[in-house]
């Protein structure tokens, strides 16, 4: 079994401390919702991310959507070997069913993870396809996984994956960063088993993930 985790994703609830600023009102009225209940999204916020701490990387929906499109969307997934989490800044973590089919659609996505905050579950009655717990650190997430985890940084030790999947055994999660740009808020040399490196250039993190699920699905004969 595979497992993906983005860590540290710009995924976020608007915070309090810019829910009165003009841009967030403004865009929370065009659609008819309370600045509480939107997610924080630096292509109408912009504004207001000054405002706050590390703005200039936070308010980003968009990774996160792309990269469980990339995710629930491949062979591995498909043939039930891969697990997909979510890990947030606010040590958030989403649990989402390999057989969830994301909306392509990013304001769709959007409405989709606002539900997802305001009820817990998303659908709200019967199984869920996906889940929100708060107070989930990535050290605690990656203990309730497995015993070894891998981080991928452009700074880490270089791996050609093929090689490295061939001497793997058992399950493995690979962590993946969920933010545009700077480093993991997360510790995670100290947290993770390995942190590794499959490029000297810093990759989107779709592209990062795209890469490890591609290359596993052929070396455990998925696909040719």
């Amino acid at each position: 079994m595979l497992t993906l985790v983005l860590a540290d994703s710009e995924l976020e609830l608007v915070p309090k401390e810019i829910q009165s600023h003009p841009s967030v009102r403004n865009y929370a009225k065009n659609r008819g919702k309370s600045p509480t209940k939107i997610l924080l999204d630096s292509s109408y916020h912009h504004p207001a991310l000054k405002k706050i701490p590390q703005g200039d990387r936070r308010g980003r929906p968009d990774i996160a959507h792309v990269f469980l499109l990339i995710c629930l969307d491949s062979i591995v997934n498909i043939e039930g070997g891969l697990r997909t989490i979510l890990h947030t800044r606010n040590n958030e973590m989403i649990n989402v069913a390999p057989e969830t089919r994301i909306p392509k659609n990013y304001n769709r996505f959007v409405g989709l993870i606002e539900d997802l905050y305001e009820k817990g579950q998303v659908p709200e009655a019967g199984s869920p396809l996906m889940t929100i717990e708060k107070d989930k650190d990535l050290t605690t997430i990656l203990k309730d996984i497995s015993d070894k985890s891998i981080a991928l940084d452009p700074r880490g030790k270089s791996i050609n994956l093929t090689d490295f999947f061939k001497e793997q055994k058992g399950s493995m999660t690979f962590v993946i960063g969920g933010f545009p740009h700077g480093d993991f808020i997360t510790p995670v040399k100290e947290v993770c088993s390995e942190v590794v490196s499959i490029s000297t250039s810093s990759l989107k993190a779709w592209t990062v993930a795209s890469e490890i699920l591609v290359c596993y699905g052929r070396c455990i004969g998925l696909t040719k």
